[in-house]
């Protein structure tokens, strides 16, 4: 019964487990997407006003991933009622693909510089890290199509649930957290090296680092104790995931996009009125240069 739950934390496989799996890890996502759709009006005002792509881009990638997640528990039900896991292995892909992509982006541009702003910038961090997503879901394709490695779903049977204890699988996941486990553990390092001036002061940025590091530390626990036949590494394994899954969309929200969403409204209107009377020709530009 034990082994049963465990399971059911990283891959339901009956109808009742899937509707409890759906509720549990989809609920999170909804009440984020709820959430970003109470603030819409009001983030989009915002983002229309400060022309900034940046933010634009990642509150986009916020919504794309909070919908592809929904679908993706969603899918979990229907590929129970249909025994066809095609759709889930696609769906799981696709999420996959946008966090991943979210998670290295936000890498990538801070380590590019704090604050770094302009298209060219963001077009550089978004090529960057779409070609790292787009490796490791070309590699996970080739697992799940190719080698029928089933990555994100259950591989065992009732009679014979040690099937899915294998390194095939699990060396996969394995090799996933300790790469991002090294990013991350650089990153802690950098404040006491010479190159501190590259990231930012904030102390929310390394309370972002630090949740997953832990987070990669312990789905990389789960992934050993699993490859090498440890069935209890499913409860492990699966608490990773769910906390990532839940937390992740709202915890980059809460670091980088709710202090630019919440601050002073009326400033932002003085400070758009002042641009377009600047443009109209109503102050002398070295009289009045902001």
């Amino acid at each position: 019964m034990g082994a049963s739950i465990c399971i059911d934390l990283v891959s339901p496989h009956s109808h009742g487990s899937t509707l409890i799996y759906t509720l549990v890890i989809g609920l999170p996502t909804v009440l984020f997407l709820i959430f970003l759709g109470w603030r819409l009006l009001p983030s989009i005002r915002k983002l229309q006003r400060s022309q900034s792509h940046i933010m634009t881009t990642y509150y986009a990638f916020l919504w794309v991933v909070g919908l592809l997640n929904v679908l993706r528990c969603l899918a979990f039900v229907a590929e129970v009622e249909s025994s066809s896991p095609l759709l889930l292995n696609l769906l799981w892909l696709l999420t996959r693909f946008g966090l991943v992509m979210l998670e290295v982006s936000v890498v990538v541009f801070l380590l590019q510089g704090y604050l770094t702003s302009g298209r060219e910038a963001l077009i550089r961090t978004l090529w960057m890290s779409g070609a790292y997503a787009a490796f490791e879901t070309v590699v996970a394709s080739i697992y799940i199509f190719g080698a029928h490695v089933p990555l994100f779903l259950y591989g065992g049977s009732p009679e014979a649930p040690g099937d899915d204890l294998r390194w095939s699988k699990w060396g996969f996941w394995l090799a996933h957290t300790v790469l991002f486990l090294l990013v991350y553990a650089l990153i802690l390092i950098l404040p006491n090296t010479k190159w501190r001036d590259r990231l930012p002061a904030k102390p929310s940025f390394y309370r972002y680092i630090l949740v997953l590091f832990a987070l990669n530390v312990l789905a990389g626990l789960g992934s050993i104790l699993l490859g090498s036949g440890v069935i209890g590494g499913y409860c492990v394994y699966g608490l990773a995931t769910f906390l990532y899954y839940a937390i992740y969309p709202p915890l980059l929200y809460l670091t980088f996009l709710s202090e630019f969403f919440w601050s002073n409204e009326e400033l932002d209107m003085d400070l758009m009125y002042y641009s377009e009377m600047k443009e109209a020709g109503y102050f002398e530009e070295d009289d009045y240069d902001f």
